[in-house]
């Protein structure tokens, strides 16, 4: 069997070029795969961050990297080039419908080759013109859609009643370990000492991550405690360093606002005792599954699938998104769990559920 596996790739940074790049190497230890990726994701003017790419400026683009998103004649040079491998079925990365256009005129036709969409977000966090109709358009012509959280098959389900769809579990982002250190050098070179609780919030801040909601939180907490942000923003920066900077708050927050890049992700949550993602609204969640492979407990919100990612209690606490009040309470919580090897096996007996071989099989079930 051959495939194509189509979506954005290293050195494209952020989740759906990392999950692309790993979902493409398991893969390829079972069949054959072409992978192809964008010359350009989004246009500058259009884009909030520093740069697209990790490290700034980016490495050379790899073959078959020929996919320019506003470029309808690299969309037909792309599906020449893929027309003439006989490709059985292409793994198509679906997360938002700016996408849509480029990623269809450029894979070969569904008549010549059968199309799987690997479902990021059925609809995308912020609103887009037309987007449930370019959704629907879009994902109507895939023979199969594969979604990683119960809520994102009901949105499917409701988007397109008829068709097939396969639930899997988001694998655990387990390749940052390599650089790992160990904690005691994460946490001497982030600067916190031993007696310290470090509270991590690690991503992209945007919005609908409620990252106002955790700083509201912490306020809540023990002296000891010490928050740790890591991520760059899109938008509201300025509010965030207000809320920083408020009595209680200031001597004890720190906010690394930059995109980290993979050799130092290591160290902030080989650092933390406990990761807090306090989404006001999600599907998923690429950085819960870094903290898992990490053995971290974590705090999350009752939103799309992530109380599938802990065992309550045991493993972590769920919040309320939009509250406060009820993150405090389970970042409290959460706090008096034990710590160290004790915890890191409870964590990874729920990462356990979470493989990557376990994924690309049953992917590999449904194409055939």
């Amino acid at each position: 069997m051959r495939l194509i596996a189509a979506g954005p790739f290293p050195p494209h940074r952020g989740g759906i070029s990392q999950f692309g790049m790993k979902l493409a190497d398991v893969l390829e230890a079972r069949v054959q795969v072409s992978r192809v990726g964008f010359s350009r994701l989004y246009p500058r003017a259009f884009f909030p961050g520093v740069s697209q790419f990790d490290p700034p400026g980016g490495a050379s683009i790899t073959a078959f990297a020929t996919m320019d998103s506003c470029s309808p004649l690299s969309w037909r040079r792309t599906r020449r080039e893929l027309s003439r491998l006989g490709a059985d079925a292409a793994v198509v990365q679906w997360w938002h419908p700016f996408f849509a256009p480029a990623l269809d005129r450029s894979l070969p036709p569904e008549r010549e080759v059968r199309r799987v969409a690997v479902c990021h977000n059925i609809h995308p966090h912020e609103g887009f013109p037309m987007g449930r109709a370019v959704a629907r358009w879009f994902l109507g012509k895939a023979e199969a859609l594969v979604v990683h959280s119960a809520a994102d098959e009901e949105r499917a389900r409701a988007l397109l009643p008829r068709a097939r769809i396969l639930r899997l579990f988001h694998p655990i982002y387990d390749q940052y370990l390599a650089y790992d250190r160990g904690r005691q050098s994460a946490r001497s070179g982030l600067g916190y000492g031993d007696d310290e609780r470090v509270i991590l919030f690690f991503g992209l801040v945007r919005p609908y991550k409620g990252v106002e909601d955790l700083i509201e939180a912490f306020r809540e907490m023990p002296g000891d405690c010490r928050l740790l942000l890591a991520g760059e923003c899109y938008s509201g920066a300025e509010d965030l360093r207000k809320a920083l900077e408020a009595p209680g708050t200031a001597s004890r927050a720190r906010w690394d606002e930059r995109f980290v890049p993979d050799s130092e992700v290591w160290a902030y949550f080989r650092a933390a005792d406990l990761v807090v993602l306090p989404y006001r609204s999600a599907t998923q969640s690429g950085v819960a599954q870094i903290a898992l492979s990490f053995g971290r407990p974590m705090v999350l919100t009752r939103t799309g699938g992530l109380p599938e990612l802990i065992e309550e209690g045991r493993t972590g606490f769920l919040a309320e998104p939009g509250s406060p009040e009820s993150l405090a309470g389970a970042i409290s919580r959460a706090l008096d769990l034990p710590r160290g090897a004790e915890m890191e096996e409870r964590v990874a007996e729920v990462a356990s559920r979470f493989g990557w071989d376990r994924y690309a099989d049953s992917l590999l079930e449904l194409i055939r």
